[in-house]
């Protein structure tokens, strides 16, 4: 089964963290027997001018490289500013189309995998077409959240949806979006991320704090991920604010760094933190290393999700293979994982009232974190990557394009 894999967020050498779980799931599937899997991951041109630091990481990229054991490649094409969105998978396919035609004519790949529906997903569709082969669709979030009602990309979503021989959803949230936006119902099947347990295990809590520089003592609330304001981390520390008299001793630890491409939100936070007097009770820890987020995970004594739209969030995952247990927004994956309260539970809506009253009720009631670690255990990336490859064969069997 030769597999061509296409996502535009995928990591590299110059940044190993962006698109980490498109990484895991493909490795995972490159490792089933008979899986002969390559990756082409179109990337944006620039020059390599520093002064540029929102687009300049780009130019680092390297054009070939092996990630994970995988073939990569990263063909250049140019994306203007602003109106290039629009006609994004045009421009790829543009710039890509010979260098394609290359890699078909020396390994004549059975099936296409596209990770979001755009631009990957609409471009994908296209090549299916051009090459005669199926395509598979993997929506991840604001591709099938937010894309869909912008003029001109959501007609193109819709479009590859119905031209796709498969659609994986990573929750039952977008799964039910691509049905909506012309995906055939018998042809969406929702596969959520997985999690990695050789890297994501429970350990002692206190050695782990002792690692991180943590307290020892001290209630401990965490967050993991870009500084971004659909995070909703701003949100986290107002509930700080409100829940502090009854707790004094609660610390929340934000672990990421500034959003990428412009969308920073540090400012934000730092002035909420200043205004209400919090700098003893929330730390911005910074970005941290992958293979270290195990230690962040089990310092804590509860993860705290308050995003406005999620895929499948990895960090989620990670931090309940940790066995903490979590409160989160009901969006997306978050839903998925909590609403049967088995992990912890949701917060009633988007506000630092409602976030407040959800973790002082999960943290009068703890919850055993070894429970929620073993029933993890079968969470893995190997099933994920299982179910994924089941489908490519029924597409491959039943000769769809």
């Amino acid at each position: 089964m030769k597999i061509l894999s296409i996502s535009l967020t995928f990591p590299s050498s110059a940044d190993p963290s962006r698109g980490v779980f498109v990484k895991e799931r493909l490795h995972a599937l490159s490792m089933i027997p008979g899986v002969d899997l390559r990756v082409v991951s179109p990337t944006p041109w620039f020059p390599p001018i520093k002064w540029f630091p929102k687009w300049y990481n780009w130019s680092q990229y390297p054009r070939k490289e092996s990630i994970a054991t995988l073939p990569v490649e990263r063909p250049r094409y140019v994306l203007p500013p602003k109106v290039g969105g629009y006609a994004h998978p045009q421009l790829i396919d543009l710039a890509v189309k010979k260098k394609l035609d290359r890699i078909r004519d020396e390994w004549k790949f059975d099936v296409i995998d596209a990770h979001w529906a755009y631009p990957a997903g609409a471009w994908a569709a296209k090549l299916g077409r051009r090459y005669g082969v199926p395509v598979i669709i993997t929506g991840r979030g604001e591709d099938m959240v937010k894309f869909p009602s912008l003029p001109i990309v959501g007609n193109k979503i819709r479009w590859a949806l119905k031209n796709s021989s498969r659609c994986i959803g990573v929750s039952r949230e977008i799964s039910e979006l691509m049905k909506r936006n012309g995906a055939e119902a018998s042809t969406v099947h929702t596969i959520p991320n997985g999690i990695d347990g050789n890297k994501f295990f429970l350990k002692d809590q206190l050695s782990c704090r002792t690692a991180c520089s943590l307290p020892a003592e001290r209630r401990i609330l965490l967050s993991v991920g870009d500084r971004l304001e659909l995070k909703g981390f701003h949100l986290i520390v107002d509930a700080i604010a409100i829940m502090r008299e009854k707790i004094p001793d609660i610390l929340y630890v934000i672990v990421g760094g500034p959003g990428r491409f412009g969308r920073d939100f540090t400012p934000q936070i730092q002035s909420r933190i200043d205004e209400q007097g919090l700098s003893d009770h929330v730390r911005l820890a910074g970005p941290q290393p992958h293979q270290e987020l195990v230690n962040w995970y089990n310092s804590a004594d509860l993860y705290v999700m308050m995003s406005s739209r999620e895929g499948s969030p990895n960090v989620l995952l990670e931090s309940l293979a940790c066995g903490t247990p979590a409160v989160g927004t009901a969006v997306g994956g978050i839903k998925d994982e909590l609403s049967n309260g088995t992990f912890g539970r949701l917060i009633g809506e988007r506000s630092a009232e409602s976030a407040a009253a959800a973790i002082l009720s999960e943290l009068a009631e703890p919850r055993s974190r070894s429970s929620i670690a073993e029933a993890m255990k079968e969470r893995t990336w190997e099933a994920t990557a299982a179910q994924v490859h089941r489908l490519l064969k029924q597409v491959l069997s039943n000769g769809s394009v």
